[in-house]
């Protein structure tokens, strides 16, 4: 990823492995869903205005995207404009560019097509094994990287006409491209994710996590709660004060 700073510059919006403040994603125990719930019409509408997850305990977080409407409504409202564009010709006895129509046409129903075969997307993070997989464009497949080779940075499309809100985007290995995760919390997304991808600290904040913080103590107690690997501005203290204890009798910290 050091080609990808250089050619953007030191300051391209990019963020430290940091834990750099609480994150305001609390994981829910109700809103972790099996993935065929997910998928099904009931749960298409909820995750327009709220987030779901396939899987979040002490080992995997999965965050799904749901197909999104736009490439439906804009492949068919392309293929009416087109066609109104042909009658509009017609009746006007204007001479007509097929290979025009064709693109176009063969545009609008793929969006439709893609629609509903669209490959599942999903943020996956593998918090034992250090690994982070991030959706791709279309077709291609996801990638899969070392979560210390990661990086991350603000992204905001448009800037300086109609731009959007920041999102908080992950560079592709190929080095020009990258993909937009999770809301719009850049910082507390983040840091939720550097937090959960840390398996020398507790697991994050959230109720989807406590039936597995035990194990993952008895884990790092079993290790012996070595050091974290990335740094925080907050602390992370364990699930109760007795374990935070033991925690500094034997790991130090």
């Amino acid at each position: 990823m050091t080609k990808i700073k250089k050619r953007y510059g030191k300051w391209g919006g990019y963020l430290e492995k940091l834990i750099y403040e609480k994150p305001k994603r609390t994981i829910e125990k109700e809103n972790v869903v099996t993935e065929k719930e997910y998928y099904t019409e009931e749960y298409h509408s909820k995750v327009l205005v709220k987030d779901y997850y396939t899987r979040a305990d002490n080992e995997f977080f999965i965050m799904p995207s749901a197909p999104d409407n736009i490439y439906m409504y804009a492949g068919i409202a392309l293929m009416i404009l087109i066609s109104l564009f042909i009658l509009l010709r017609e009746f006007k006895g204007v001479a007509h560019n097929i290979l025009f129509y064709i693109f176009f046409y063969c545009l609008g129903a793929f969006s439709i097509v893609y629609y509903y075969t669209c490959p599942k997307k999903e943020l996956v993070l593998n918090r034992l094994e250090g690994l982070i997989t991030v959706p791709n464009t279309l077709y291609f497949k996801a990638y899969t990287m070392p979560f210390q080779d990661a990086l991350a940075a603000w992204s905001v499309k448009n800037s300086g006409v109609l731009p959007t809100s920041p999102r908080l985007s992950l560079f592709h290995p190929n080095g020009f491209t990258s993909r937009d995760v999770m809301g719009f919390y850049v910082i507390e997304d983040w840091s939720f994710i550097v937090w959960f991808m840390d398996k020398n600290r507790p697991l994050p904040p959230g109720s989807a996590f406590d039936e597995y913080r035990q194990a993952d103590f008895e884990r790092r107690k079993e290790a012996g709660f070595p050091m974290p690997l990335y740094p925080s501005s907050i602390p992370t203290p364990e699930a109760t004060p007795e374990q935070q204890a033991e925690r500094k009798r034997i790991g130090g910290w």
